[in-house]
């Protein structure tokens, strides 16, 4: 049930919002008209700051790979990043793999598969964390200035305080004695249902990871992306700040090559949202999702269907879909330079 909950949720979804995008009266004639105008000049600029973006990530790697005392030439982890986002589509119902290849490409430099993981652990941790931080801000400016006139987007900040405000409690009652002793029910109770539920299901895989060794290895890592942000805090919020930059600047590109000036709260804003979205629409069971999401958003904005499409399609392309092309010819390229490393064999 599960299976195909996966399957065609996301398709409903989708044709939900393409019927939502239909009532508004989308023309294809001028959608058509729309990207034979566009400024490509534009949108070589939006492909230049989303490689940026790639890069910042990639200083975040260096950073993350230096606190071990391993040096990986900077060229190498700009492509291992690319070839890990083109993993995450080819293959979206396993995300192990790209830890996995992660870790046999930097092989060669020495990184072993504990320090694979925990600086890709890590760099998920503050990627996600940098998002909520950017995003919640940016919300409640462009709720107070009135900019959202409907109430989802209220419901959405009210969503968004509450969970700050709930993280901020538990950071605060953390070492209180009952604080304590609830978390310890919960480990306990996490515990049985892993052991009775989940490690029964699939004993081949699982078999040898017990409770107390899951609990064991996520505690490590944690500790383990701690010590790294403590090493170089400010090295690291530079990255992260990079990144969120660059990325904002790929999506501002996208409006400007097809004619659209928006204010820099509105499209601050707009960026906000968009990477939320921009996580769906996996190959194959999501295809079209993020797009389809997308244009419903952006027409929201006033801007006309026929443009929101266009727009949603080209950063879509800029900010996705190339990336990822280019990170598939990456993977070819890495396994002919080193062919011993067998990569598709441990995919």
């Amino acid at each position: 049930m599960n299976k195909y909950l996966k399957r065609f949720l996301p398709v409903l979804i989708t044709l939900a919002l393409a019927w939502f995008l239909f009532q508004r009266g989308i023309r294809w004639n001028n959608l058509r008209s729309v990207l034979v105008q566009a400024r490509w000049g534009w949108m070589m600029l939006a492909l230049a700051w989303e490689a940026a973006a790639y890069g910042a990530v990639t200083w975040l790697n260096e950073i993350l790979l230096q606190r071990y005392g391993f040096k990986v030439s900077y060229g190498k982890q700009f492509m291992v990043q690319l070839v890990m986002a083109f993993i995450e589509v080819a293959l979206p119902s396993a995300s192990i793999s790209g830890l996995v290849l992660r870790a046999r490409l930097l092989k060669p430099h020495g990184v072993s598969l504990d320090v694979a993981t925990a600086t890709t652990l890590a760099e998920s941790v503050l990627i996600t964390t940098s998002v909520l931080l950017f995003a919640l801000p940016v919300t409640g400016v462009a709720i107070m200035n009135g900019m959202t006139g409907f109430d989802g987007f209220n419901r959405l900040f009210l969503f968004f305080m509450g969970s700050t405000i709930f993280i901020g409690i538990t950071i605060w009652q953390w070492k209180f004695t009952p604080f304590v002793n609830f978390r310890a029910q919960i480990l306990q109770w996490a515990g049985r249902f892993w052991n009775h539920h989940i490690q029964p299901r699939w004993p081949l895989h699982l078999g040898d990871w017990p409770a107390s060794r899951v609990f064991e290895r996520i505690l490590y890592l944690w500790a383990e992306t701690l010590a790294s942000v403590r090493a170089r805090p400010y090295a690291i919020l530079l990255s992260l700040l990079a990144r969120s930059g660059f990325e904002a600047l790929c999506l501002m590109m996208c409006f400007y090559a097809l004619g659209q000036s928006l204010p820099i709260i509105t499209l601050l804003f707009l960026y906000a949202l968009t990477i939320a979205i921009n996580t769906l629409g996996g190959v194959p069971s999501g295809i079209g999702l993020a797009e389809v999401s997308l244009s419903a958003l952006y027409a929201q904005f006033g801007i006309a269907t026929e443009m929101a499409v266009a727009i949603a399609l080209v950063y879509r392309l800029t900010g996705y879909w190339f990336p990822r092309m280019v990170g598939g010819l990456a993977w070819v390229w890495l396994e002919r330079a080193d062919p011993r490393q067998h990569i598709s064999e441990n995919v």
